[in-house]
């Protein structure tokens, strides 16, 4: 049987790649990724066969971190609104705290050749699910009386617009995520939630 790669080599190796190729710029030859790795050429290839494969298994780990980081930030929260504002929250600490991640992702994105369509709709399809799902609670919120009416997909596509925006400003140095997450909380989100009930004494 042929021997299969080791997941943590391969994840810890990719983050490095990535660092040099951020660094370096994507001319950088496999070659010289592998020089600069301090591993030999076919070594890297076991792991890798090209750049794009670099690029997908950091977009993989990306979300699984983003993913986990969302949960710890929602999973206390019963209201859907609550859990709406978390998660753009959750998703700009996370790449605050790694201030290069996203301008490393668009130079791989941009070099991303013939598979990039392929990239491209693997990437999509994570979104869609992650939408979908936050439709799904917005609605269910509608039903429950928690939210009030409204067209959920269409205000689950403004937050994650607002977000993705917030994240390219982000890499222009111009971002001011926190004032774009309280206006949007302020002027969007709040304005959705329907009064508690009083209890009859």
């Amino acid at each position: 049987m042929p021997r299969r790669p080791d997941l943590a080599r391969r994840a810890e190796l990719a983050n490095a790649a990535f660092e040099i190729l951020r660094a370096r710029g994507m001319s950088t030859s496999m070659r010289e990724l592998a020089e600069a790795l301090g591993v030999k050429r076919p070594t890297l290839y076991f792991y890798f066969p090209d750049l794009n494969a670099v690029f997908e298994t950091v977009l993989e780990q990306t979300y699984r971190a983003l993913a986990a980081s969302v949960i710890a930030r929602t999973q206390e929260l019963s209201h859907p609104l609550d859990r709406l504002r978390a998660i753009a929250t959750a998703t700009i600490e996370f790449h605050r705290e790694r201030p290069q991640l996203i301008g490393g992702l668009l130079q791989l994105w941009a070099v991303g050749g013939g598979d990039v369509n392929r990239i491209l709709e693997r990437e999509r399809k994570i979104v869609i699910g992650a939408r979908d799902a936050l439709v799904a609670d917005l609605r269910a919120g509608i039903a429950r009386k928690e939210v009030r009416r409204c067209d959920p997909a269409r205000i689950v596509d403004l937050v994650l617009a607002v977000v993705d925006g917030v994240l390219v400003h982000h890499v222009l140095g111009i971002a001011r995520p926190d004032d774009v997450v309280l206006e949007l909380s302020e002027r969007i989100i709040e304005p959705l939630r329907m009064p508690k009930k009083k209890r009859k004494s």
